[in-house]
């Protein structure tokens, strides 16, 4: 998954040709936390992880990373766009 934005050793990724709504996972350092955030709108929101998946987080991983996304909405919503475009 390419990086889109680094900050303070998390990281923001997104998976090219994903589903709808437009959406972001955010990392820790380690990729042992990892949040699915909805994007799409003028809010982050947290997303449910596919049954599939076995996505990890805490309450306080996750505050942090809907706190990154919020911040950096504009930016992501821009940088994710041609991955989604492009399917």
């Amino acid at each position: 998954m390419p990086i889109i934005l680094r900050i303070d050793g998390n990281r923001i990724v997104v998976n090219p040709g994903d589903h709808l709504p437009i959406h972001v996972y955010v990392q820790n350092k380690d990729k042992s936390l990892e949040v699915k955030i909805d994007i799409s709108g003028d809010q982050a929101v947290p997303m449910r992880p596919a049954k599939d998946k076995r996505i990890k987080t805490t309450s306080a991983f996750t505050k942090l990373a809907l706190k990154l996304c919020q911040n950096n909405l504009q930016f992501l919503q821009n940088a994710v766009r041609i991955y989604y475009e492009a399917e």
